[in-house]
């Protein structure tokens, strides 16, 4: 069960702040006392302060700051924690950049790249080269929900038996809608696609005037929406084939997939394995932070994970390091964290390559 973080306001703190010694005579001691560590260990002993750029307490998503706070300062009490509530990626990235964050929940590759090449949302600002990759927090998919009736009648099983289908794509402007709007054009499905709000498209859905439609949801389980829809309009879900889902993300590299397998989907315990558009969520640095404060978090976050699954379901059956580095893409300059890379080759994790930042300092 997580803690709740200190009620009242919360100050902002800059970077890293170490404990002030309390003289030099209890230094010198504490040094002599203190057992011999082996070359490049971290020092868990020395404190350490942080903030961390959360979303608003009222949001879902707080609950994995809470657990993560939580679980840091069980498995290492040496580092102190800070939420700062309020923003997104971006609003936390720039904070980062001012040295007011050192970290923030609210990372992704699409983010840390747009950061680092200093573009669209984040051109104001200007290309910021230190941005890092951390952990996971969940991994969101474009779900393609198909009412079971037709999917039988019409043998609907992949994206392609979709065409001449009338199909939801998803809201005007969003991420998800452009991205199967473009699947649709590149593979020449021939689907007929029907953008609209999600009442409008869900109402659509109930009454069978559209067969399918796309929808954002957590990775193993349905919508909220989509799950009142199930119960009166049975639904199932279809996916990408893995050329499909490799021909798309040549196209784009940030046109991420996850393999949802058999028994993946809690409420379709028989549906997969199936390629679905993935977007993921991590938590994300810079290189500002010391490699050892960032392997004590990936060490301290991975030893209290199931506490994090408890406290924020989404993260359930997520791997906050190995499922990282499958859902970033292979795009120049983008990185993780050299903690997190010492951390999962000493637990044997493959890092790939193209992942290790130049600052790292261990074995290649």
């Amino acid at each position: 069960m997580t803690r709740p973080l200190p009620q009242g306001p919360i100050p902002r703190r800059l970077g890293l702040q170490r404990v002030a010694a309390c003289g030099a005579a209890l230094v010198l001691a504490a040094s002599l006392a203190a057992p011999a560590r082996a070359q490049g260990a971290p020092d868990l002993s020395r404190r350490v302060t942080l903030s961390l750029g959360s979303v608003a307490a009222s949001s879902s998503v707080y609950a994995f700051s809470v657990a993560l706070i939580a679980a840091v300062r069980r498995h290492d009490p040496a580092i102190s924690i800070t939420a700062v509530e309020g923003g997104g990626g971006f609003d936390h990235a720039r904070l980062m950049k001012q040295g007011v964050l050192d970290f923030s929940v609210s990372g992704s590759p699409a983010v840390a790249d747009t950061v680092r090449a200093g573009t669209g949302a984040f051109q104001r600002e200007g290309a910021w080269e230190p941005v890092r990759l951390m952990l996971m927090r969940n991994v969101n998919v474009a779900r393609i929900y198909v009412r079971q009736d037709a999917a039988q009648r019409g043998n609907i099983r992949a994206f392609s038996d979709l065409a001449r289908q009338r199909v939801g794509p998803g809201v005007p402007g969003t991420r998800d809608m452009a991205r199967a709007v473009e699947a649709n054009t590149i593979f020449n499905a021939g689907i007929v696609m029907n953008p609209g709000s999600l009442n409008d498209t869900t109402d659509q859905l109930r009454s069978g005037r559209i067969v399918a439609m796309v929808k954002g949801s957590p990775h193993d389980r349905f919508d909220a929406a989509m799950l009142a829809v199930h119960y009166g309009a049975p639904l199932t879900v279809i996916g990408f084939t893995p050329e499909q889902a490799a021909q798309l993300q040549a196209r784009d590299p940030m046109n991420t997939f996850i393999l949802t397998p058999r028994g993946g989907i809690r409420e379709l315990p028989d549906v997969g394995p199936i390629a679905e558009m993935s977007s993921a969520v991590m938590v994300m640095s810079s290189s500002r932070m010391p490699q050892d404060v960032g392997y004590r978090i990936a060490r301290a976050a991975q030893a209290g994970w199931a506490d994090i699954n408890e406290g924020f379901p989404p993260t359930a059956g997520l791997d906050p390091v190995r499922d990282a580095f499958r859902q970033t893409p292979n795009v120049p300059g983008l990185f993780f964290h050299a903690g997190v890379i010492q951390f999962a080759r000493e637990r044997g994790i493959e890092v790939p390559a193209h992942l290790v930042p130049p600052e790292y300092s261990g074995s290649r």
